[in-house]
């Protein structure tokens, strides 16, 4: 009878264990966010955002890549960003894009709402301003009116106005989102899931219709 209720401890406590190590898997797991780039409705290239738990915030790796065929030009875009979080807090961002062959690589270490930046093809700048790159795949991004190119770090200003909540097309079905529009010297519309990420995005480059939109949002849906 003692051995049978050992046995059952022992049972007991390993199913703990690996109960406790499947929710830490689960929690440092992470989560990708996929997008599919549209030119005028034609897939041009996609985007990837790897959000990844750190233990005092998160680490969140971009990677867009681009091809556009116009006439007998075609233009290529490759761009990777690293920004390092702590809570809510943007600390760094290191970038590297070749934009059709102009080569960019910068990056910004933050200290509150201070930043110094510094790289190839950019200028040197120490602002404390609080703007962030224009990185749009969280809904906190839509409460700065001072951003900065991903590419170029060239400083925007903007606002960005909520419009409401309405349903979005994601992968032929519709699925509930916060609108928003962002003008000044950047133009996009913008539209968030419930999970506080970026659903779509659609603005205008040299006179062609520009969207990114969320291939990986089917629990979003209704």
């Amino acid at each position: 009878m003692r051995q049978h209720n050992w046995k059952r401890t022992v049972s007991g406590l390993i199913a703990g264990i690996l109960a406790q190590s499947a929710i830490v898997s689960m929690a440092s797991a992470g989560e990708t966010l996929n997008f599919r780039v549209l030119k005028d409705g034609e897939p041009i290239g996609h985007e990837t955002v790897e959000i990844t738990p750190t233990d005092t915030g998160h680490t969140v790796r971009i990677e867009t890549l681009t091809d556009v065929s116009v006439l007998f030009l075609k233009f290529h875009y490759d761009h990777q960003r690293t920004e390092i979080w702590q809570n809510d807090a943007l600390t760094s961002v290191e970038t590297t894009t070749n934009d059709d062959g102009t080569h960019y690589s910068w990056q910004a270490s933050y200290d509150g709402d201070c930043y110094q930046l510094v790289g190839k093809g950019v200028g040197k700048r120490d602002a404390c301003d609080g703007a962030w790159p224009l990185s749009l795949w969280s809904e906190d991004v839509t409460t700065k009116t001072s951003l900065y190119s991903v590419i170029d770090a060239e400083p925007y200003g903007v606002e960005i106005r909520k419009v409401g909540t309405e349903n979005v097309m994601i992968e032929n079905r519709e699925t509930p989102a916060t609108h928003y529009i962002m003008s000044g010297d950047v133009q996009r519309d913008l539209w968030y899931g419930p999970d506080k990420k970026l659903l779509k995005t659609s603005f205008k480059r040299k006179g062609y219709d520009i969207d990114f939109i969320r291939v990986d949002a089917m629990s979003l849906h209704k």
